[in-house]
This record gives structure tokens, sequence and C-alpha cells, in this order.
């Protein structure tokens, strides 16, 4: 069965104080798309991958992928296109450029340390028989729902939310991918500013119908968003590569 995968690059990285596209941005010496498309190859289930990129800035996304072996000459083929407004135009148009396949993972380059196990664990779902799985962290803070912020600032309790019901959702996403580019098409219209654009698309899923499971993430699979989340990923970035900060910390497998 063929998987394609989908990698969301075309963030701005403002959260990240980066100049530019987030997805650019070092991380122990390789920009963290090179990071992504590598764990995508790694993984060793993946057969083609699709990097949605800023507009403008789609040869120098290629320029990089090629300059750090991820362009020519791989099994797995890569290709750059432009991307959307939102991340949910971004996915859209990776999803028109992705192809025929059975399968697509939809993945964010801001996770670039995610495990090729977790990858395999998303697609063995997948092939298991689901149209939808999601890899998913238990929720460990206490979560409350609040009410409308008053004019000192203050928030008030309105509830407590049992998180032990609750999970935390990581990418890469799967799909069958004629349902999910469906699920795209549908609402494509609502994808076309921040504020009613998906949060992630299983949400898009849930919306059409599709039934989704959740399979255990990992926290390796971390999201960069601000300086803080990429200082936590250098240093995990930095341990070796079998001994540890894996094991060290009780973070999973990294392969």
């Amino acid at each position: 069965m063929r998987v394609v995968a989908v990698i969301a690059a075309a963030g701005s990285g403002t959260r990240l104080g980066a100049p530019g596209p987030k997805a650019l941005v070092d991380l122990a010496g390789e920009p963290l798309i090179v990071h992504a498309v590598r764990a995508m190859r790694d993984s060793e289930v993946v057969d083609a991958v699709v990097v949605t990129a800023p507009h403008q800035q789609v040869p120098d996304f290629v320029s990089v992928l090629r300059g750090h072996g991820m362009l020519g000459g791989l099994a797995m083929p890569v290709s750059v296109v432009p991307g959307g407004v939102t991340r949910q135009a971004s996915v859209r148009a990776g999803l028109d450029a992705a192809g025929s396949s059975d399968f697509v993972l939809i993945h964010d380059a801001a996770r670039p340390l995610t495990p090729a196990s977790l990858i395999r664990r998303v697609v063995a779902a997948l092939q298991a028989g689901h149209r939808a799985v999601v890899p998913a962290l238990p929720v460990t803070d206490t979560i409350k729902r609040v009410g409308a912020r008053a004019k000192d600032g203050t928030e008030p309790i309105a509830g407590t939310l049992d998180r032990t019901a609750l999970r935390a959702m990581q990418t890469p996403q799967g799909f069958a991918l004629d349902a999910i580019r469906h699920a795209h098409h549908v609402f494509a219209a609502s994808g076309q500013e921040e504020t009613t654009a998906a949060p992630d698309d299983a949400y898009l899923a849930e919306a059409a119908g599709i039934d989704v499971v959740v399979v255990p993430g990992d926290q390796r699979a971390l999201k960069i968003t601000r300086p803080f989340d990429l200082l936590l990923a250098e240093f995990l970035a930095n341990q070796d590569a079998a001994d540890g900060a894996a094991d060290v910390f009780g973070l999973g497998e990294r392969s």
C-alpha cells in the first residue's frame, strides 16, 4: 500500500522570533524541514513526500533540501509546492499535489524530532483498516475551563475537565487519502482565514463524519512554537542517538 507524506512548512515563525519561515530555522545545524523529511525517509514506510512552503520561498526550500541531500537520488521522491494563507490551505495544496496513493501522513515541519517508530505506528493502524489515525499523549496538567476575561485581566474558573479522557494531538496524522482530500475540499472555504481554519486535520475528518482513532504519541514529537521549545529540541537533538535523552528521560525510542 502506497503512503505519501505532506509536510506543512509554510509557517511564518513569528512566535519563534524567526526572521523567515520557521521550517528553515536551524536545529542542531540543520533546518527543521530537513529533520522532518529525514524522519519520513528513516521510517521506511513512506513512498513520497510533498513539502508545502511559502509561495515566494519555494526556491529557497528546494535549495536547502537539495543541499542536505533530501532532493534527487533518493528512493523516496521529495517535491516542494506553494502553500496557502493558513495551515489548512497549505495542507490542501499538498494533498492536491500528492497524486495517487492509498494513505497520506500529514505532518508539521515544526515537529522535527518525531521518531520513525511513531510514523510506523500510525501507518500500521491505517493498514489495519482505520481511515483516520492520530498520535496523541495523555494530558498531565489539570485543565480548567474559564469564562470571559474581566477588565482587570483575570478570568473566572468555570469548571474542571476530566483529564483522563483528554489527549494532546501530535503529527503525523494519517488518513485514507481519498477521505481526507474530500474533507479538505468540502471545508476549503473555512480554511482561508486563521479565525475559521481547522486546528488540525483530524478536526476536518471528524466534521466529515470519518471515525478517528488515537495511537500512542511520543514526547520527542514536540512542536516548536516558541524559543523555549527550540532550546529543548536542541538539547534533545544533541544527545547520543542510541543512549541519550530517550533513555535517560524516559522519552521513548528514537527510531
